[in-house]
């Protein structure tokens, strides 16, 4: 087709079109680049530069006021006449008639002189070196007499110049030298002032840097960083951008692939890892008017644990949503997937950031409550979360929520399994192999691990021995109403519709007895002990042992003399007596659990109290006889106990019921008509219908034998309904599995499994226990917060907590799936009864659990994903770090602290340094307190902190410094204040504080906290109690009676004889009431734990070189001896006078010594004082400890008696033992040091001592124990 001039088109109205649309895609190329901009995260950017400019200004400001007493305008002023010092000086030097012009370059000359000369010798010697290398390589090669004459001359020669150099080289730095003296002499005046000025303004100058550049005061500099910040230019390095940290081994998994994390929260939380030079953080959380600073500008609160370089979880390797999950490449608030902490925050997060739970991101942000979680993919031991010496408690919830799940048992029905073969991906709770041989088996498969968890309820395999079945059905029905301290859960009157439920009232009633019924058949019997015959037991000597005897470190009883006592290790015995069967029966029953445990279940947790028959003050005493009696005193009204009466149709239906999930109904109507099962051989059924096999072809049982058959069947049923083997040994269940589901990925469980049912409906109408609507409780939180008329946080806290996870539950999530679940187990069935059978009802019991008890089970199990990261990101102990770790699971399980103080007290309070008086150590020798500062070394008490205090004196509010000692209280009463026992060494100012130092007068507003000991609550009841009742006469030998602290134990004990006395305790410490029991600790675990206390302490362990009992220590000792006592030595050895001094007449007044038994010479029996047989020291002790023992024992313990046997003495003061070491009362405290340690080899040697009657003990000084 031809070309034409024509337009298809107008080209004016083109040019229009074209005009317009390059306009509008010009606007909209810029509101782009506009919106673009505005991302959220420039303006957080920007806000942090103005909290940061103005913190800077601040910190300026308080530093000008702490260099010139504490006034920023004083500062000032001091630098202003420092500058015109300075000026003023410089006028000076600089006048027509100074010298310093010439000084100064005579200096300079001299200095560049020197400078020349020491060159020219740095050459020289390097020709000289040359020299002398070839004459060496000369040498080397042989080259011949005459050539290797010449390379030495040539070395000669080249040595002589650097020498002539080297005297130049001294002469010119000579010269030099007095140039620059004579010149600073000259400007010293000047250089004084320019010193103190630079002094002054360092620090604030490099303040000011900082601050330049954030918020500079140069027109040009802060134009130049306005422009940076507009678009386009800011793409050119601009201070303003995003912040990524890459940590590529990581790795988090996205949809079907494991990638390397990428998180950018610090473009947001600029401040997060900024500490100051003492590990404070930079930027503090708070309200800005009280010098905070609010999210996201603050700083991480735990910086010493967290994000900065010196943490254990230091930012470039962790990052920030390993822990707190999120989604971390998002940069604004909505893609960062945060977490709200309640309803309400997120109510207000929408308002204010447009905030919105997005689902399609796996891994939202943990909320505050629940943040804990995460902890647990690198800590699966968890124990350390709890329970750190350097760091505290870092995760305290989902500790608490471990702790509740090993005690209730949780994992007797949910396995947590820790392993996947060999590898470790969580914490694991599995119950322990039942056998020896199943551990060894187990062990010996490279791909398994065995459980280490044993069953928290007691064997019921000898039930039948112990009590009635009308108790055993009381307490299956509601265990707490016979102890309402139980941790057992309730199984029964827990349907959700009960006027719905006619089944729930027909057959819980047959479950009940038929499980008490099966229990009973099933019970075998063990040798049961008795008294001796015709002893008659003492029920008020009973109790007084039963508070002695250590019964009370583990359990509580009602009787009031024990309402202190708050024991809930093991059980309350209050009504032990209404349990037990009555008459001689349930005594002997009783008598042989107290005396003998093991017999009646070799698993057992309940130690051997070593409560043998025999005499006590010349009467025949058979204490576990005594204690029997006493708990088997009614104590109060006792309860009511029903027979639970069984319908037997509702039997024979419950019967039918479970056989027709067997059989058919063919075979359940033969069975009934033939009173047993007969279609297969017993030893080939495998399940509860074992219950009523026959022999085909046997005669026909009778009904009475028919209905015990169905009641056996119907109650192990029920058993293998609940899972109650979970928890208890029971004949027949042996080899049974777990019944619920694993939970060791319940963490990332998939929502849409979660089967919600109708609870919405149920939350709706009820969910609460008194019947009421929780959405109607919710609803009325919210208003209360909106209006902010909560009565307490308390209040408030709890309320928020069940509109979270209430607001959860509705959303489907996981947190309010498992808070209904503990709440409410069998919630989820509501409106469902109509459409299950009674055996496919929901079958978890209520737990006893308060909501934040709830919270911390929820938190512990929210954190179990099965998704540990690299080997190197898990916490492995090992070494110290491990027996730490495992130390405490053992000191748990077996409850070490209930008797034993395993951490001192600590109090916290103000006082001005003065309270604290230095410890006079004149009278002490120097090896002593060298010993002492090793040991315990000393520490500052100050925490840098100051606080305001009321002082009820001066009746007026003061400042004082904030001090944290850990002792024991000596004394408190509203006037005197607080009288405190220091245990430690501190060091205040320049005071030293040794151990039994007092602080004293410490008022009750000056008292800030006042942190439990760990540990020793019933050594602390018993020390009180011993007084009360007159057994002795003060706290110091109420202590000496009780159960000793293990403070510091692995500096004191030897590690193999503690796991050779954790094995196998005998009686060290005659004075005590009570003595150490033998636990049923395998020998992993006695090895275990004593290797815990070497690590604590930080000493060597499991095995200790003992070097004074090496032929080398010894040798020099006896060297040391006769240079010291050469006439004593002419006529003995060291190791033998040693053992005179040892066995002189001191330590006998006290101790079995030298193969001679204590000799008593006290009559009056409350100041009698017996402390350890010696025998025991060389195997026992470690000899550094020994050592400052017997320096000083109340350095080590400060309630002993114990006296300083060989003081430093006075001047002109008589030595305590002249005739030996010639009274040099330090060689003979290291003497009797060596022989305690040598003891066995001198008793063999010399013999034992023969017996005389020891000196009378003096008043004051008496021995305690070690």
């Amino acid at each position: 087709m031809p070309a034409t001039d024509s337009y298809f088109r107008k080209l004016s109205t083109l040019h229009i079109v074209f005009a317009i649309s390059m306009l509008s895609l010009f606007v909209a190329t810029m509101w782009m680049m506009a919106a673009d901009h505005r991302d959220e995260w420039r303006t957080y950017q920007s806000q942090m530069d103005r909290f940061v400019a103005a913190k800077n200004r601040d910190d300026q400001q308080s530093q000008m006021a702490a260099l010139v007493n504490g006034d920023a305008d004083a500062y000032k002023e001091r630098v202003d006449e420092l500058t015109k010092q300075l000026e003023k000086a410089n006028v000076a030097l600089g006048a027509a008639d100074s010298k310093i012009p010439s000084l100064t370059k005579v200096a300079r000359l001299a200095e560049n002189e020197a400078g020349i000369i020491s060159r020219e010798v740095k050459t020289k010697r390097a020709e000289r070196d040359v020299a002398r290398a070839n004459y060496d390589i000369g040498v080397r090669d042989q080259v011949g007499k005459q050539k290797a004459t010449l390379l030495m001359r040539k070395f000669q020669k080249e040595q002589a110049e650097v020498k002539e150099l080297e005297l130049k080289l001294e002469g010119a730095e000579r010269d030099s030298a007095a140039a620059a003296a004579e010149l600073s002499e000259a400007t010293s005046e000047r250089d004084e002032v320019k010193s103190k000025l630079g002094e002054l303004v360092s620090k604030i100058d490099l303040l000011q840097a900082s601050l330049d550049k954030i918020a500079p005061e140069s027109s040009f500099n802060a134009a130049k960083r306005w422009l940076m910040e507009k678009p386009i230019i800011d793409g050119f390095n601009s201070h303003h951008k995003i912040i990524q940290d890459w940590i590529p081994d990581l790795h988090q998994t996205l949809g079907m692939t494991s990638t390397a994390r990428f998180d950018r929260c610090r473009t947001c939380h600029l401040g997060i890892d900024q500490s100051n030079g003492d590990g404070t953080p930079m930027y503090p959380h708070g309200e800005l008017e009280g010098g905070g600073f609010p999210h996201p500008f603050s700083t991480h609160p735990r910086t010493d644990v967290y994000l900065s370089a010196a943490s254990p979880h230091p930012l470039p390797e962790f990052g920030c949503t390993s822990c707190h999950e999120g989604q971390g490449s998002g940069t604004s608030f909505q893609n960062a997937a945060h977490g709200p902490n309640d309803p309400f925050q997120a109510h207000e997060w929408k308002k204010e950031f447009g905030w919105f739970d997005n689902h399609f991101w796996e891994y939202p942000q943990l909320p505050e409550r629940l943040r804990e979680a995460a902890c647990i993919k690198c800590h699966h031991s968890v124990i350390e979360l709890g329970v750190n010496k350097q760091y505290g408690p870092t995760a305290p919830k989902v500790y608490e929520g471990w702790q509740i799940v090993r005690q209730f048992g949780c994992f007797g029905c949910h396995e947590i399994h820790g392993f996947d073969g060999a590898t470790p991906i969580g914490p694991d709770l599995r119950l322990e192999p039942r056998t020896e041989a199943e551990r060894l088996a187990l062990e010996a498969d490279p791909n398994q691990v065995p459980g280490k968890m044993r069953k928290v309820g007691p064997s019921l395999e000898h039930i039948g021995q112990k009590t009635t079945g009308v108790w055993l059905e009381n307490w299956t029905e509601m265990p707490s109403r016979f102890r309402p301290s139980t941790r057992m859960p309730q199984f029964f009157g827990l349907s959700i519709q009960p006027d719905k439920d006619s089944l729930h009232g027909q057959f819980e009633p047959v479950e009940i007895a038929a499980v008490a019924h099966y229990l009973l058949e099933k019970s075998s019997d063990v040798e049961l002990l008795s008294p001796k015959e015709g002893y008659k037991p003492n029920a008020d000597r009973g109790k007084t042992l039963f508070s002695q005897r250590g019964c009370l470190a583990c359990h509580q009883h009602s009787d009031a003399k024990f309402k202190d006592s708050k024991a809930t290790f093991g059980p309350d015995l209050s009504r032990v007596n209404e349990k037990i069967i009555k008459g001689e029966a349930g005594f002997r029953w009783l008598y042989t659990w107290i005396r003998d445990p093991e017999r009646h279940h070799p698993k057992t947790k309940m130690p051997n109290l070593f409560l043998e028959p025999g005499d006590d003050k010349g009467e025949f005493v058979d204490p576990a006889a005594d204690i029997a009696a006493f708990l088997l005193t009614a104590s109060g009204e006792p309860l009511e106990y029903h027979e639970t009466k069984v319908d037997e149709k509702a039997l024979n239906d419950l019967v039918r019921l479970y056989l027709s999930k067997a059989l058919t109904t063919d075979g359940v109507n033969k069975t009934f008509g033939e009173f047993g099962y007969s279609d297969k051989p017993k030893e080939e059924i495998k399940g509860d219908e074992i219950e009523l096999a026959v022999e085909a072809g046997s005669k026909k049982v009778s009904k009475a034998e028919w209905r015990k058959m169905m009641m056996n069947y119907v109650g192990r049923r029920t058993i293998s309904q609940y899972g109650c083997y979970g928890c208890h040994e029971i004949p027949g269940f042996e080899k049974s599995r777990p019944i619920g589901t694993t939970l060791q990925d319940w963490g990332r469980k998939d929502r849409t499994k979660l089967a919600l049912e109708h609870i919405e409906e149920f939350l709706h109408h009820h969910g609460e226990a008194d019947g009421s609507s929780t959405r109607d409780r919710i609803a009325k939180a919210m208003q209360m917060k909106e209006s902010d008329s909560f009565k307490s946080e308390e209040a408030e806290a709890k309320e928020m907590r069940t509109a979270f996870f209430f607001e959860s539950l509705l959303h489907h999530g996981r947190p309010g799936f498992i808070w209904q679940k503990l709440r409410h187990p069998r919630s989820y069935d509501y409106e469902k009864l109509e459409t299950k059978g009674y055996d496919e009802r929901l079958r978890m019991p209520k737990f006893p659990f308060s909501e934040e008890q709830i919270e911390a089970v929820a938190t512990f199990i929210l954190g179990l994903v099965a998704e540990p990261p690299m080997e190197k990101y898990q916490f492995r102990p090992d070494g110290a770090a491990e027996a730490i770790v495992e130390g405490e699971r053992i000191l748990q399980k077996y409850n070490c602290g209930g008797c034993h103080m395993l951490e001192l007290p600590e109090f916290t309070f103000g006082m001005e340094p003065d309270g604290f008086r230095a410890t006079n150590t004149s009278g002490q020798f120097p090896e002593a307190l060298e010993l002492l500062l090793k040991m315990k070394p000393p520490r500052n008490p100050a925490t840098g902190e100051f606080r305001e205090f009321y002082d009820e004196e001066l009746e007026e509010t003061v400042e004082a410094p904030v001090f944290n000692v850990k002792g024991l209280v000596l004394n408190h009463d509203e006037f005197d204040g607080y009288a405190l026992e220091i245990w430690e060494t501190l060091k205040v100012d320049d005071k030293l504080v040794l151990p039994t130092g007092r602080v004293s007068g410490i008022y009750d507003s000056f008292m800030i906290e006042k942190k439990p000991p760990k540990g020793g609550d019933f050594a602390f009841w018993l020390v009180d109690d011993l007084v009360k009742t007159r057994i002795v006469t003060d706290m110091k030998r109420g202590w000496t009676a009780s159960p000793p602290p293990l403070v510091h134990e692995g500096h004191k004990v030897q590690t193999p004889w503690l796991y050779q006395f954790l094995k196998n305790p005998h009686r060290i410490r005659p004075m005590t009431v009570l003595r150490m029991p033998r636990f049923n600790m395998s020998d992993d675990e006695a090895r275990t734990l004593a290797n815990y206390f070497a690590a604590v302490d930080g000493t060597e362990f499991p095995y200790q070189q003992v070097p004074v009992r090496e032929p080398a220590y010894l040798t020099a000792a006896q060297a040391g001896y006769a240079e010291n006592h050469p006439e004593r030595a002419a006529n003995a050895n060291y190791l033998k006078e040693a053992w005179e001094t040892l066995n002189a007449p001191l330590c006998i007044k006290c101790h079995a010594v030298g193969g001679r038994p204590f000799q008593n010479t006290e009559p009056d029996p409350q100041k009698v004082t017996q402390g350890p047989n010696l025998q025991g020291v060389a195997d026992r002790l470690r000899p550094e400890w020994v050592m400052l023992w017997l320096y000083n024992p109340a350095w080590v313990t400060p309630y002993t008696a114990m006296p300083v046997n060989f003081p430093m003495p006075k001047e002109g003061a008589k030595p305590t033992l002249p005739g030996l070491f010639d009274g040099d009362a330090n060689h003979q405290t290291i003497g009797v040091r060596d022989a305690l340690i040598n003891y066995h080899r001198l008793l063999e040697q010399e013999g034992k001592y023969p017996i005389t009657a020891p000196a009378a003990a003096p008043a004051a000084g008496e021995a305690g124990g070690s």
